[in-house]
């Protein structure tokens, strides 16, 4: 991996990590397609989401999934994670 690679690699990582957590304190967290996020999962070098037999891979350590895209860390938060949402499960009220 270059450089850029290396750095992007790290970048997801703490992106899903930072979800995750959020995940599991109780969060409601949405993808930048609306979809209610289940978790991140890290097995064989490869980050994904889904279970074992379907899943979808966000990124691999080596040059597949997510690090064949040749643009800075900026345009790769922008495109992906700046529009997922979180919703603090305080501000969630019964209905009545």
């Amino acid at each position: 991996m270059n450089k850029l690679q290396k750095s992007r690699w790290r970048n997801i990582l703490r992106k899903a990590a930072k979800a995750n957590r959020l995940h599991k304190k109780g969060y409601m967290v949405f993808d930048h397609y609306g979809f209610r996020f289940s978790g991140f999962k890290y097995s064989d070098g490869k980050l994904y989401q889904g279970s074992e037999n379907a899943r979808v891979i966000w990124a691999d350590k080596e040059q597949h999934w997510g690090n064949v895209l040749d643009i800075t860390i900026e345009e790769y938060n922008a495109k992906f994670f700046d529009k997922w949402q979180i919703v603090h499960p305080k501000h969630i009220k019964k209905l009545s």
